[in-house]
């Protein structure tokens, strides 16, 4: 078989297994070792199956593996990517089913939001691309039977990304430190994690300008308009049901609310 053959196989088996909730097995066996760019191709042909069939539009990029102990486990020295969809944006305080996840994770993250197009990947050109910068949680999912995934296996499957909520908050690029910004996640009155924005790539907008280098040369640069989600701040962890999770943020941020509903049969 050919490799785009393969390819167009494994995209349509993730599709399927999105929209039969039936999960499968993990995809790398069927790969080159660690051939990333197969996975990106994969990944963009499920996006193109979702826009087609389901009507959906690009709103949006998130970046993943953005801390070097997180990399070193995956066998990786370089972030990963995926697509955000409309239907995947949601504003604080929001509550949603579980019966719409396979295994439902959620980190704390800081997203910007461009006023204008990245062409040019300077530092400078990022930052002046950047309209502001608004708190935010990642809904991590995936399509396997468990998280034991390779690189190939996340990145196929949209880097793992199933949605973000994004908070009321928004402060112009510039005005604060971000990598001084402090996030504290708990699950109730529970902290789970906590962190600063330095332990993403040293700063939160070097990963939107490795995003930004990466989306330019595969011939789809970051257009206005765009939310980024840049990387979590602390650790990734279970989004139980029937509870609240709230990222709680320094610098004004505020916070970010998530309540995952289980239905309770009588």
């Amino acid at each position: 078989m050919q490799m785009s053959d393969i390819i167009t196989e494994i995209a349509e088996d993730l599709y399927k297994a999105r929209t039969t909730r039936t999960p499968i097995e993990f995809v790398r066996h069927r790969l080159p070792e660690k051939d990333k760019d197969a996975a990106y191709r994969i990944s963009e042909l499920v996006t193109q199956q979702r826009e087609a069939a389901e009507g959906r539009r690009r709103v949006g990029r998130k970046v993943g593996l953005t801390n070097p102990v997180v990399q070193a486990r995956a066998g990786v020295d370089e972030p990963d990517y995926g697509i955000i969809l409309d239907n995947m944006v949601f504003e604080s305080p929001v509550e949603r089913p579980s019966s719409e996840y396979f295994h439902p994770k959620i980190e704390a993250e800081l997203a910007f939001v461009l006023k204008s197009d990245i062409l040019d990947t300077d530092l400078a050109s990022v930052e002046a691309a950047i309209d502001y910068v608004t708190p935010a949680m990642e809904l991590v999912d995936n399509r396997y039977h468990s998280y034991k995934m390779g690189i190939v296996d996340t990145i196929a499957d949209n880097a793992a990304c199933e949605g973000i909520v994004t908070g009321s908050v928004r402060i112009p690029y510039g005005e604060v430190d971000l990598k001084q910004v402090e996030m504290v996640l708990y699950r109730g009155d529970e902290e789970l994690t906590r962190g600063v924005g330095g332990n993403v790539m040293g700063d939160p907008i070097n990963a939107v300008q490795w995003l930004a280098e990466t989306s330019l040369r595969i011939g789809k640069p970051l257009r206005a308009g765009e939310i980024l989600l840049s990387g979590s701040i602390g650790l990734i962890v279970d989004w139980d049901p029937n509870v609240t999770y709230t990222a709680k943020y320094s610098h004004g941020f505020g916070d970010v609310v998530a309540h995952l509903s289980e239905a309770v049969h009588a």
